[in-house]
């Protein structure tokens, strides 16, 4: 029984060694960084715009305004005055989910949301071809959802209308639908 219990005590040392020599490599190699001490990240330098001190901030407005865009105002401005620089809501624009007292930070994204069902008498408009999202075109006369999903798909296959008329190259935009939305429809 003696050379069985050499053998298993020799296959024992070199499962040991082997584990060792294991241990040792990946302390040596270092691949999930045991050692290696916590080097906290370098500043990220941000781009300097050249506005600070200016007294002037950046605002993103967006939906249902005449001219959506980035635009300056002054330090200290409100949703209001961001609103105005954009060119005023647009008639379908959904004021009441909106604070426009609400004071404005540098950076800050402005969404006024558009309520195409809005049953105010005064908020009748023209709507813009160019920058209408399908709810808005669908308060078109005879323009449902798939004919607004069309001129969305066509204005971002051939770019912005140039021409009213041009809403007629539109597929299913026939030149009596067109009649109807003549004079319902601006640039």
């Amino acid at each position: 029984m003696e050379p069985d219990g050499n053998r298993r005590r020799v296959k024992l040392l070199c499962l040991c060694i082997a584990f060792l020599l294991l241990g040792l490599s990946l302390f040596v190699l270092d691949p999930f960084s045991l050692r290696r001490e916590e080097v906290p990240p370098a500043p990220v330098e941000t781009a300097k715009t050249g506005e600070e001190g200016t007294g002037k901030i950046l605002v993103y407005v967006v939906g249902a305004v005449k001219n959506p865009g980035v635009y300056e105002i002054p330090e200290g401005s409100h949703f209001y005055d961001a609103v105005k620089a954009a060119g005023d809501v647009l008639p379908y624009a959904d004021m009441n989910a909106v604070n426009m007292a609400e004071p404005v930070t540098e950076s800050m994204k402005i969404y006024i949301p558009l309520d195409p069902y809005q049953k105010d008498p005064g908020a009748r408009g023209l709507v813009n071809i160019n920058t209408a999202g399908q709810k808005e075109l669908e308060t078109l006369p005879g323009v449902g959802k798939m004919t607004a999903e069309k001129i969305i798909t066509y204005r971002e296959e051939h770019g912005q209308f140039n021409r009213l008329e041009d809403l007629k190259h539109v597929p299913s935009i026939s030149d009596g639908k067109y009649k109807k939305l003549a004079d319902k429809i601006t640039l």
